[in-house]
């Protein structure tokens, strides 16, 4: 996995003997729509978006899959501060003091899980270098698609290939229907779309609600993967997006840092055997 990492998706499929035009309409395809970025990303975050949609079956919480780590949560009994967290330093003492808008307490391990990017954390220990991350817009549309396939009625999803005349969108997918009954599709785009646009892509509209955000990193083989520990007993979960962002590799990482920070703080020289990683593998 680390080996795919440090070569683009382009790179890495060619090696492996897939031809250009399968990369340019299958996996950039899928690329499009998973992480609205190209063929330029590393080779592990291709594999992955093919797994997402184009290899195998493809699961869901249905309520949401923000309902597991709510459920972990409840689960874990963890006493929660609805703070915002201001800084985290470290004491003489080697603990460390989190600061928020409302108070400031001592923990003897930090575990930040949160993009560092724009989380506005302010920490006293040398900070990993600064990454992008690639804005997707998601643009929910309740109306009528045009005829955008020649020749055919429209697809469930349409996707977008590798091509010169790219259009302005990355993804379009049909979500379901509204209490009226009127269809509803979101579009991904890299910036917010024009009323021109959107006249664009359907006959009639209804209502528009957009979601505008910096989703996941904008992938490059130019940096290296950052570590999990940011200082000992302060650890930084997300390290784990920069191979590539999907709520999988977020339990991956969870369990990762879970096993570092009993390590730290029970002086051991190697994982929980009996709790934490019972089976499989310690590390990615």
């Amino acid at each position: 996995a680390v080996v795919s990492t440090q070569s683009t998706g382009g790179t890495h499929l060619t090696k492996k003997g897939v031809s250009r035009l399968i990369q340019d309409e299958l996996v950039s395809a899928a690329l499009h729509t998973n992480y609205n970025q190209g063929l330029s990303v590393n080779g592990f975050v291709g594999f992955v978006s093919l797994a997402g949609g184009m290899v195998g079956s493809l699961w869901r919480v249905k309520e949401g899959n923000y309902e597991l780590p709510k459920r972990l949560l409840e689960t874990s009994g963890a006493a929660v501060l609805a703070e915002k967290v201001v800084s985290v330093t470290k004491t003489l003492e080697g603990k460390f003091t989190v600061k928020t808008d409302a108070s400031a307490n001592d923990y003897d391990a930090v575990v930040i899980a949160t993009p560092l990017h724009n989380s506005g954390i302010i920490l006293d220990t040398p900070t990993p270098t600064k990454r992008p991350f690639q804005r997707t817009v998601a643009t929910f549309v309740e109306g009528t698609l045009r005829d955008l396939v020649p020749g055919s009625s429209n697809p469930s999803d349409i996707l977008t290939t590798a091509s010169p005349s790219q259009p302005f969108f990355s993804s379009i997918g049909f979500k379901g229907r509204s209490e009226s009954g009127e269809r509803i599709y979101k579009v991904f785009t890299k910036e917010p779309m024009s009323d021109a646009q959107i006249e664009e892509l359907f006959v009639s509209v209804r209502d528009v609600k957009v979601v505008d955000w910096y989703a996941y990193p904008h992938y490059n083989t130019s940096l290296p993967l950052p570590d999990f520990e940011l200082d000992k007993g302060l650890y930084h979960l997300n390290a784990i997006e920069h191979a590539a962002s999907a709520i999988e590799m977020s339990c991956i990482g969870g369990r990762n840092v879970a096993n570092l920070v009993w390590t730290y703080l029970t002086g051991a020289t190697g994982p929980n055997p009996e709790g934490i990683c019972r089976d499989g593998k310690v590390e990615l």
